[in-house]
């Protein structure tokens, strides 16, 4: 999983170029923007979902470039596809482009964009490469399997505990702040001049971030690990629209500097504490049940199911875990239960102090 997250970053550096129409200058200032961000850099070495979802974002935002010149329909399809591999991977997180996009088209009378968006046969190829999975997984494990998504990652979140507003804007700030200072000192030059002579494309890149992060706002928890996968778009319209403002020289001076320190502050903080995290990732893969019928009692742990190689029922009810208990599982949770012992007291490898408990019938 790592070398998936290390590729898919590769091949994310690759469509910046493309979108940046081979333009060595261009690209290398977009991507140190980008990487200089220490939260996006941060999920390079990471076993996560986030890079693979972060590249099928980016190359169904290049399809959708493409067709808008273009008008070859393979393009449509392409868009669709992708965006459907995003969806498979991450949920439904990237559909917050889609208002993006459309908003973008009705302001810039975009027709090409509005095509791309309202056709049928795309939508239906997005269905049918989606619901397939889904539905298997309803007859597979039944109604259970869809409950952290639909209880959990949407409803929850949606309404639960509200953090402030501002709080992805902030996100946004303090990831790219050397750029968004170097935007703001010069912003006046910028209505000015830049603002007219800034292309639809880049355009399209604000938007592309903005308004996704506008609307995610409006949620009750927020985690600003959701707004990954707009970093690009950040990254491409902040080259945009500094390569009006600034030389290339201090730019790209800038960007080597910055770059440099930031993977030297990762490195450091991944050195320093690898040899703790090989030990505890050493101990779970040793000593992981798996052979035995297990569950999570309500939340899971993907480096578990990582090493399990198996499906894990995530059961959030108590009569619930007392049914699968009664025919022979053990289950994983967070929670200390009084009166049990448990077989496996096992320590989370990214979260310190945080413990995994494993108990199965013959501790009862």
């Amino acid at each position: 999983m790592r070398l998936v997250s290390f590729l898919s970053y590769i091949l994310v550096s690759f469509i910046i170029y493309k979108l940046q129409k081979k333009d060595l200058f261009k690209s290398l200032l977009a991507l140190f923007i980008l990487f200089t961000s220490f939260r996006f850099l941060s999920f390079i070495y990471r076993i996560d979902l986030e890079p693979l979802f972060i590249f099928f974002v980016i190359v169904s935002f290049y399809f959708l470039i493409q067709f808008r010149y273009t008008l070859k329909v393979k393009y449509i399809y392409l868009f669709y596809l992708f965006f459907a591999f995003a969806f498979l991977t991450r949920g439904p997180l990237h559909f917050f482009l889609i208002p993006s996009f459309l908003f973008y088209a009705l302001i810039f009378r975009d027709k090409n964009i509005l095509k791309l968006l309202f056709c049928f046969r795309g939508w239906l190829l997005f269905i049918i490469l989606v619901f397939p999975w889904y539905i298997f997984g309803y007859f597979k494990f039944g109604l259970h399997i869809f409950h952290e998504f639909f209880y959990t990652d949407i409803l929850k979140r949606l309404v639960n505990k509200k953090d402030p507003f501002y709080s992805y804007f902030e996100a946004l700030f303090l990831n790219f702040a050397p750029w968004i200072l170097l935007f703001l000192i010069r912003i006046h030059l910028f209505f000015k001049k830049g603002l007219f002579s800034l292309s639809d494309q880049s355009w399209l890149y604000f938007f592309a971030f903005s308004f996704p992060v506008f609307l995610l706002s409006f949620t009750g928890e927020k985690f600003d690990k959701y707004l990954l996968y707009l970093y690009p778009f950040v990254a491409l319209f902040m080259s945009d629209a500094l390569l009006n403002l600034y030389s290339k020289k201090f730019l790209l001076g800038l960007g080597t500097i910055l770059f440099i320190l930031n993977f030297l502050a990762i490195f450091l903080i991944r050195f320093s504490s690898l040899e703790d995290l090989k030990y505890r990732i050493d101990l779970i893969k040793a000593n992981l049940p798996k052979k035995e019928k297990v569950i999570f009692y309500k939340q899971e742990n993907p480096l578990f199911l990582f090493y399990l190689k198996k499906t894990v029922p995530v059961i959030k009810k108590e009569k619930e875990l007392l049914k699968y208990y009664r025919n022979g599982y053990g289950f994983f949770t967070t929670e200390e239960r009084k009166g049990l012992i448990p077989s496996l007291v096992l320590p989370d490898p990214y979260k310190k102090g945080k413990i995994w408990y494993y108990y199965k019938k013959s501790t009862f």
